[in-house]
């Protein structure tokens, strides 16, 4: 199996924006109009738009025509009816976006622009395990930043790939050895993550 890792970068032109908004579905419309922001609205039709067309190629259907399910915490699938092995995720941050695709394995991903962490050492307390706040609180001031973004990353495509929210996240240690971890930097300042199931 092959994971295919996509990035996508959300500040296009406006016909590129009203060309990927035709393919959305009302709901999808709808929840873009719900942002307060122009910016965040035009983010989001491209995410979900550029989304639609990978998968449309995997598919080879129209964008349109894709339909999507979601489970309890919000994260997105290929609607059953399709009948599809297709597997993703997307994560989005600043003007770049990620989406990963697999074929029978469950996956995860996610991207961070780095930035300032103010709150960063009260967070990993609460959400790292006691390893990584370690870690971090040896790691020099100048790089604290991106070394703190680069563990959130780690542990938010993880809970993602399991289908969960990081609230709920347990960390079982029994679990570790069905997935595999991929770190990299998709772009000058940005850090991203990718976790799989074994075998892909």
């Amino acid at each position: 199996m092959i994971v295919h890792t996509w990035c996508v970068n959300l500040d296009v032109p406006a016909e590129t924006v009203a060309a990927l908004s035709a393919t959305l579905s009302p709901d999808e419309c709808d929840r873009g109009a719900r942002l307060r922001f122009a910016r965040d609205r035009e983010r989001f039709v491209v995410t979900r738009g550029v989304l639609r067309r990978l998968l449309g190629r995997y598919l080879d259907m129209p964008p349109g025509d894709i339909r999507f399910a979601y489970n309890a915490f919000g994260k997105p699938e290929l609607d059953p009816t399709l009948d599809s092995r297709l597997q993703f995720n997307v994560s989005h941050s600043a003007d770049l976006a990620l989406i990963a695709i697999t074929t029978d394995a469950a996956v995860g991903v996610d991207l961070e622009c780095i930035r300032p962490q103010p709150d960063g050492p009260e967070i990993a307390r609460s959400v790292f395990s006691t390893a990584d706040v370690e870690r971090l609180n040896s790691t020099p001031s100048d790089r604290y930043d991106e070394a703190f973004l680069s563990c959130w990353t780690k542990k938010e495509a993880y809970v993602k790939a399991r289908g969960e929210s990081v609230a709920d996240a347990s960390g079982d240690s029994d679990e570790s050895g069905r997935w595999s971890l991929y770190q990299f930097n998709p772009a000058p300042g940005y850090v991203g993550a990718v976790v799989v199931e074994r075998g892909a």
